[in-house]
């Protein structure tokens, strides 16, 4: 069994399936969960951080570049940050924009031990946010150490196939978990249903001119 390389994280692969993607810029806001993961994203050579004042302007500028390049991603910290983007969240999934929004959260003995961290609500439980995100995203993952690159590319088929945001909460500790670099490109999206999105058709408006009062 070969050897993980400990330089190469779970971070690192997710950056180079962006990468992949056409992502280029990833847009967002600093946070204490999310500092490490961008030392990683500076350091990157294909992809260049935009930061914004707010993680709501970060999610709108996300959504705009989603329409024009086809995928984008954004970077926010746990609880307060991304609860800040959710509003350009949900409209980028009312208006089929892909967006890959991904969440620095706690590490993860942390949340198996239900501290009252800040940022959470202080009852020891980690998912309240993840499961809003469920209305506003076609995909979510909670990433663990073993199945995270697994469930990265999963995230990303569905955003790619749907066109709409997914959510990808990336915890400090699985952020610098060693990881192997993508062996193949991703795999077409299998999940058996067609997420072509609905398309408006306006109805033939009256002839003005033929109406009389």
């Amino acid at each position: 069994m070969a050897t993980l390389d400990p330089a190469y994280t779970v971070g690192d692969y997710l950056l180079d399936r962006l990468a992949e993607l056409g992502v280029a810029e990833i847009f967002g806001v600093p946070g204490d969960y999310n500092l490490e993961f961008l030392d990683h994203v500076l350091a990157h050579p294909r992809l260049r951080w935009v930061g914004a004042a707010n993680e709501l302007n970060a999610g709108y500028a996300a959504d705009g570049y989603g329409r024009l390049r086809g995928m984008s991603a954004l970077v926010t910290t746990f609880g307060v940050g991304e609860l800040s983007a959710a509003n350009a969240i949900a409209g980028a999934y009312a208006e089929y924009v892909p967006v890959v929004h991904i969440v620095g959260g706690p590490a993860k003995d942390a949340q198996v031990a239900r501290r009252p961290l800040h940022h959470s609500l202080g009852d020891g439980e980690f998912e309240h946010f993840l499961r809003m995100s469920r209305e506003i995203t076609c995909a979510q993952a909670n990433l663990a150490p073993a199945t995270a690159t697994r469930e990265i590319d999963r995230v990303l088929c569905e955003v790619r196939e749907c066109k709409r945001p997914g959510y990808l909460l990336l915890a400090t500790d699985v952020a610098r978990f060693p990881a192997e670099p993508p062996r193949a490109p991703l795999p077409r999206y299998t999940g058996g249903t067609s997420r072509a999105p609905w398309r408006y058709s306006p109805r033939r408006q009256p002839n003005s001119s033929a109406i009389t009062s």
